[in-house]
């Protein structure tokens, strides 16, 4: 991978004072910052993934239970609304 370039003056001084308060190199500041953020936002996206996988699993049990009750085949439904060709009807 490439450098990383930061365009924005303000967050390379906030790297540049950050480096300087830990008495490390920007990259090394850099470094620790990102891994602490990452350490810290990874859980919070799994558990995010994971209740987002849950709301799907619901949805499709509900889907399923209504197919269940005799609604037509998903292939009926199809044939209803579209052609042999794919446009609607």
């Amino acid at each position: 991978m490439g450098a990383l370039n930061i365009k924005d003056p303000a967050v390379a001084a906030k790297a540049r004072k950050l480096a300087r308060l830990k008495g490390t190199s920007i990259t090394a500041a850099v470094d620790q910052a990102l891994e602490a953020s990452l350490a810290e936002a990874a859980p919070k996206a799994a558990a995010a993934r994971d209740a987002q996988e849950r709301r799907v699993d619901e949805v499709v049990k509900r889907f399923r239970a209504r197919l269940k009750r005799g609604a037509k085949s998903p292939h009926a439904v199809t044939a209803d609304l579209y052609d042999a060709h794919g446009a609607p009807k």
